[in-house]
């Protein structure tokens, strides 16, 4: 059958086939602990089990999902408890607080709220505004017992194609609310087709997906995984990445990643290869790197820094100077298992989300670890291309690969437009209504095509800044260069964020890395990047004020669920800066 006849056939034999096959789903805690262990069929046994607990889709069309990141498993029963009985799922953001979350369930009319045992206390505080909490666990003395029979009406008939499976969260806002995209059954169904015909998905591989499921592309890459038939799917919070190196996880085929990871990975990697232990304050993982003498780790810094430039000049096929090659070798022997291990030594990694650094991919090339670059958003279900193993080198570097099957795109001024089955239903009004998108979505990321049809991103159109002069900046090769100066230097950013939008000049905000001081020998030291910068600028292009902020980006706001600098945020936050310029 086609996906237009059968629009379920994918999620129902997905589904159907998961007690099928051998499958282990491991969810690991902020401690680096499994909390959660799980087979295809005890997500199977407990997804019927939940099922008859939920209304029906006449009374309850909808149904809030409200999980910490350590209880995706339970996550996953809840969506296929759900999607199976006809259902639409809303899934709320874990990090959103209460409040936030509850105003989400006011707005969009939401009675009926599926939540895990870490967010169990605050749904039941919700009674006076949703109807029905349901607890999902697969502890076996919560577990309800599942029905003798499954029966005939396993997503039931009658449903087509533009049936809502999912209402997903966008990552930004607009205005105070975050848009809410409608995905549609054959959304879902050509998406998850589309992931798991990539080349370097197989079955029976170990893959790691340490994303809020929350996001789109956890929603759809997980369901994407599962369906390929995997030995072992582990499940985590990016955020404790670092408490999870191989001797907990074990050999990982792949894993999947943001890039503001791999840039806080890279940055903290040349920290601790550049720390002096001259106090004798030494962690127990550092001592065999203390041993050697600090001039000496300053040289193999530079060494590194050499194989990433090299690495970048090979995949764009240029050409490589002589101690190009030495350089990654060396690199990769000295620094390449200790690096490759903390992941689980994984044969690839897949980043998706922001545009990434190209110097933070070409470390993780540099230390043995394939990086492959995608691109999508929630308005397309998730990704809409993804390099490939085979694409190496001839430019693929910072590309994202050729589109999917099905999916159309082109380049309207500076904006990427996209176009195709995959493209969601519209956006949903809090009163029920839809804004069609008709197939085609307008992305709002400035991007291009190279000559063998791979899509390149550089950022969102957004991101321009205009002063008031009328002079537009792009801000990012700036913060770029800033924070490669830092990299040279004393390695204590997090990121710099450049603004400016409707000022008389430009500016920036600085972000320390987790654990630096903010004091003013960093402040004096930070103020010399910015005067370098402008020494080598005319006027016109120059920064002007600029501060360092006393909380990281994430917690000033900065970053959307998905890894994206919410730059507008950071606008708001640090306009008094114009005012105390006297600008």
């Amino acid at each position: 059958m086609t996906r237009e006849t059968c629009p379920l056939s994918t999620l129902k034999t997905l589904f159907e086939s998961l007690p099928g096959f051998e499958l282990k789903l491991e969810s690991y805690g902020r401690r680096g602990n499994v909390v959660t262990e799980a087979t295809g069929k005890d997500v199977f046994d407990a997804a019927l089990a939940y099922r008859e607990l939920l209304p029906s889709r006449e009374v309850h069309p909808r149904v809030g999902l409200v999980f910490r990141s350590e209880e995706t498993i339970e996550f996953l029963v809840a969506m296929f408890a759900a999607i199976s009985k006809g259902l639409t799922v809303v899934p709320l953001y874990p990090n959103w607080d209460a409040e936030t979350q509850l105003r989400y369930l006011r707005r969009y009319r939401i009675g009926v709220v599926a939540v895990g045992d870490g967010f169990l206390r605050r749904a039941e505080s919700w009674d006076d505004e949703v109807e029905t909490v349901i607890n999902i666990s697969l502890d076996g003395e919560k577990l309800p017992d599942a029905p003798a029979e499954a029966g005939g009406d396993l997503f039931p008939a009658g449903l087509d194609g533009d049936h809502p499976v999912a209402w997903i969260f966008t990552s930004g806002t607009s205005g105070d609310l975050a848009k809410c995209t409608e995905i549609s059954l054959s959304n879902m169904d050509v998406a998850i087709e589309n992931i798991r015909d990539l080349d370097f998905l197989v079955e029976g591989m170990v893959a790691h997906c340490p994303l809020s499921a929350s996001h789109i592309f956890a929603f759809v890459v997980m369901t994407a995984f599962v369906s390929l038939k995997p030995r072992r799917v582990l499940l985590s919070d990016v955020q404790y990445l670092a408490r999870l190196p191989q001797e907990k996880t074990g050999k990982i085929d792949a894993i999947v990643l943001v890039p503001i990871v791999i840039d806080r990975m890279r940055g903290v990697f040349y920290e601790r290869l550049c720390t002096d232990f001259s106090d004798g304050n030494i962690p127990p993982e550092l001592k065999k790197m203390a041993r050697l003498p600090l001039g000496l780790r300053m040289s193999l810094k530079t060494i590194c820094r050499r194989a990433e430039a090299s690495i970048i000049r090979i995949e764009s096929g240029g050409l490589l100077g002589w101690l190009g090659l030495p350089a990654i070798f060396l690199a990769r022997a000295l620094f390449g298992g200790i690096v490759r291990r903390r992941l689980g030594s994984p044969g690839f990694m897949v980043l998706g989300g922001a545009r990434p650094n190209l110097h933070s991919m070409a470390f993780f090339e540099v230390m043995g670890i394939r990086v492959l670059q995608g691109w999508g958003m929630t308005e397309t279900t998730g990704p809409v291309s993804v390099s490939t193993l085979a694409d190496r080198r001839g430019g693929a570097f910072g590309t994202c690969g050729q589109l999917f099957p099905g999916t159309r795109a082109r380049i309207d001024g500076e904006e990427l437009v996209v176009e195709g089955t995959q493209i969601a239903r519209g956006y949903v009004e809090p009163d029920g209504s839809l804004q069609p998108f008709d197939g085609v979505i307008r992305t709002g990321d400035r991007a291009a095509f190279d000559s063998r049809g791979r899509l390149k991103v550089f950022g969102k159109v957004s991101d321009r800044i205009t002063t008031s002069n009328g002079l537009n900046y792009l801000p990012l090769p700036i913060e770029d260069e800033l924070k490669s100066a830092d990299l040279k230097e004393l390695n204590i950013l997090e990121e710099v964020v450049v603004i400016g939008d409707a000022r008389p000049r430009l500016g920036c905000v600085y972000f320390l890395r987790e654990g630096v001081e903010k004091t003013a020998s960093k402040e004096e030291y930070l103020g010399g990047l910015v005067r370098d910068f402008n020494a080598r600028r005319p006027v016109d292009q120059q920064l002007g004020p600029w501060a360092v902020s006393s909380t990281g980006l994430k917690e000033s706001g900065g970053i959307g669920p998905s890894g994206k600098l919410v730059r507008r945020r950071i606008e708001e936050q640090y306009g008094a800066l114009y005012a105390d310029a006297g600008g």
